[in-house]
């Protein structure tokens, strides 16, 4: 099978185990519906980034782990050990990595639509801040100068993701106007204005969008390494800048036909564009999340109910977009493997849904595997990235469990 990772997802006589453990034996113990994710795994994706990014520089390499994907504190603490930093996007975040042993140096928030409220919180953990727009500036000015910040910019192209709703660059996506960071032509004004009022910028930070693989999209981010270096030498003439941020993105494969993300070819051109543009930083920072955690995770949930209708048959399980809502909101793949017949032969067309009361509480339509029973545990593939994080209480349903190998 394509997913297939030995030692952490494996077929053994036909049961699906997950990292040496059976995923049947992990749903029968803890009951389904459940998240089981693979430490080990995430220890590896996030060593192999680290290294992939290092050996291709001399400045220091920090990763920030973007926690919105998965916040589970033991998975905090693991990354934590292996000298991970922070990106957070909500003073809850930054209060949950603080409370998991991070140093709140080794924090950045960068949010949107922050309001002073938040701020005030911010300035009370004494965190660094991305500022996103003038008017954060400008009201963070009337809380406080005393504060490290950096400048989220807009690189002025259009974003990369693997939906227009994850796409965070540009001037629209789908006709939708952008929300998100400080356009290019405006990133020098406010780094003097922020210098004005007494902050320290520290940083100059760009994010395009969420979950791109192919070589286009990187193509199309490396055209925004260039903007944003030249923008750094500009602002580097009165702040000194400790780094440049560019932000997350890399993307995994949710599917068979879906490239792996060219992560050497991404690391070479970035760091030689930076010793390449002269500017004078002492770090290098990118914020990957899905890319850490996603394959890590299983989704175990359980066939309760087999109908035919119309010719068509229907799995229910005891979960639903509540649980899991990628497939829903951005009508997202993810590989269904039933635990007890993980190498068994497609034989028929089967929709599975979710027990929500909503006509597109669906996890796949009309997918070819083999025929479900009532009682078969089906693993939701790469679910450890915007699963438990995203998930909620609709029609006061429980949220789902989860266990970390």
């Amino acid at each position: 099978m394509w997913w297939e990772s030995p030692g952490h997802l494996d077929v053994k006589n036909g049961r699906l185990y997950i990292a040496g453990m059976s995923a049947i034996d992990i749903a029968n113990k803890f009951k389904t519906p459940l998240y089981v994710y693979d430490g080990n795994r995430i220890m590896d994706i996030y060593r192999k980034f680290y290294s992939t990014v290092k050996k291709h520089t001399d400045l220091e390499v920090r990763l920030h782990y973007a926690m919105k994907t998965n916040s589970n504190r033991k998975i905090l603490q693991l990354l934590l050990k292996e000298g991970a930093w922070i990106d957070a996007v909500s003073p809850e975040e930054c209060k949950a990595a603080l409370e998991a042993g991070f140093l709140k140096e080794k924090i950045l928030f960068t949010g949107t639509s922050v309001s002073s409220e938040d701020m005030k919180q911010l300035v009370g953990m004494d965190v660094r801040i991305n500022i996103d727009s003038l008017s954060q500036l400008k009201r963070l000015g009337k809380i406080t100068t005393d504060a490290e910040i950096s400048l989220r910019m807009d690189p002025g192209i259009a974003g990369a993701g693997h939906s227009w709703r994850t796409m965070t660059a540009g001037k629209e996506s789908h006709g939708v106007p952008i929300k998100f960071s400080i356009p290019e032509n405006q990133i020098v004004e406010a780094a003097k204005l922020a210098k004005d009022y007494g902050f320290n910028v520290v940083g100059l930070h760009e994010h395009i969008g969420s979950g791109w693989r192919t070589s286009e999209e990187v193509n199309e981010f490396l055209q925004t390494v260039d903007i944003v270096l030249d923008k750094a030498k500009q602002i580097s003439e009165f702040c000194n800048l400790e780094f440049i941020n560019f932000g997350g993105g890399p993307g995994v494969r949710y599917q068979e036909n879906h490239p792996e993300f060219p992560l050497e070819r991404y690391a070479e051109e970035t760091c030689r564009k930076v010793k390449e543009s002269g500017v004078e930083i002492n770090a290098l920072c990118f914020e990957p999340g899905r890319y850490i955690v996603a394959d890590s995770g299983l989704l175990l949930v359980e066939v309760v109910d087999v109908k035919e209708r119309y010719g068509d048959i229907i799995a229910g399980v005891n979960s639903g977009f509540n649980h899991l809502i990628r497939p829903v909101m951005y009508g997202s793949y993810h590989e269904i493997i039933n635990c007890s017949k993980a190498d068994a032969k497609p034989e028929a067309e089967v929709t599975v849904a979710g027990n929500l009361c909503e006509t597109g509480d669906v996890f796949a339509a009309k997918r070819m595997m083999p025929m479900p029973e009532e009682g078969d545990v089906l693993a939701i593939h790469s679910a450890g990235a915007y699963g438990f994080t995203m998930a909620s209480r609709y029609n006061m349903r429980s949220l789902p469990k989860e266990v970390l190998l």
